[in-house]
């Protein structure tokens, strides 16, 4: 295999790679983002584009479906050590084309869960909450617009690979999201403190959507006027709330508690 190598940090792709890490401009402008680490990498779909794949001469390279060997380029440690958004770089990554995501193009199941994430800022508990819900068989998730950005490094390293599983959707107001769902006639089921239910009280449907809002505020007043049921976590510890990417986990595991003794 012959691979180009790069020593240069003024070499046009490694420029190109520190700016998609620091900036969402860039990422948004270019249709492009950073996939670190192998784990990451070997998730990556056939049906997603990659321009690199970025290793140091030390490391075998990762095998997926989605690259071909015309693609790899080999930096010394240094370079990639410059351009590695971690700590302690595994010597991989990949720079990949985003996908084309359209709200008109979700076909919606006859059962299953929908997740509506209303301006997530943080971006670990985003990763994690993506995480979650591709274990648990979310269908598909729905971001809104001013959230932290979904191909962020930091967000897409803490999906662990899942971002690639399932659906997302972005850059859509919450109610251009719940107009959708209530044309499909999939019921909002929001986390709020007051006038809510304890969540082991209420009976979801077979299909039906999950709303976790931003860590401080909560689900906004405007999506809880529009929601059909309000739910609410139990908490006899006395703790005011939880982290959203917790929240989200305790209500995604009821949802599919209850739909497989419902089967």
């Amino acid at each position: 295999m012959q691979n180009n190598s790069v020593s240069s940090m003024q070499n046009p792709i490694i420029k190109s790679i520190l700016q998609l890490q620091k900036k969402k401009t860039v990422r948004r402008k270019e249709n492009l983002f950073i996939v670190e680490g192998i784990r990451s990498i070997q998730e990556i779909p056939a049906n997603y584009q990659v321009r690199y794949l970025i290793t140091t001469p030390e490391l075998a390279l990762p095998k997926t479906p989605a690259l071909e060997e015309k693609k790899c380029l080999v930096v010394t440690e240094e370079v990639y050590k410059a351009i590695s958004d971690t700590t302690t770089p595994q010597g991989a990554m990949a720079v990949v084309e985003m996908p084309v995501t359209k709200l008109t193009d979700q076909n919606f199941d006859k059962r299953g869960m929908y997740l509506l994430l209303e301006n997530i800022q943080d971006p670990g508990n985003l990763g994690t909450i993506i995480r979650t819900a591709h274990a648990f068989g979310v269908k598909a998730i729905f971001i809104t617009k001013g959230s932290v950005d979904l191909y962020s490094p930091k967000v897409v390293r803490a999906t662990m690979g899942s971002l690639f599983h399932l659906p997302i959707y972005i850059d859509y107001e919450a109610e251009d999201y719940i107009t959708h769902l209530k044309q499909a006639k999939i019921p909002l089921y929001v986390t709020a403190l007051e006038e809510a239910q304890p969540i082991y009280d209420i009976r979801f449907e077979k299909k039906m959507t999950i709303v976790i809002g931003n860590e401080g505020n909560g689900v906004s007043e405007t999506v809880k006027q529009m929601a059909d049921y309000k739910m609410m976590i139990p908490m006899p510890g006395g703790s005011e709330s939880l982290n959203a990417s917790i929240a989200a986990s305790i209500c995604i595991y009821e949802v599919m508690r209850q739909m497989n003794i419902n089967i």
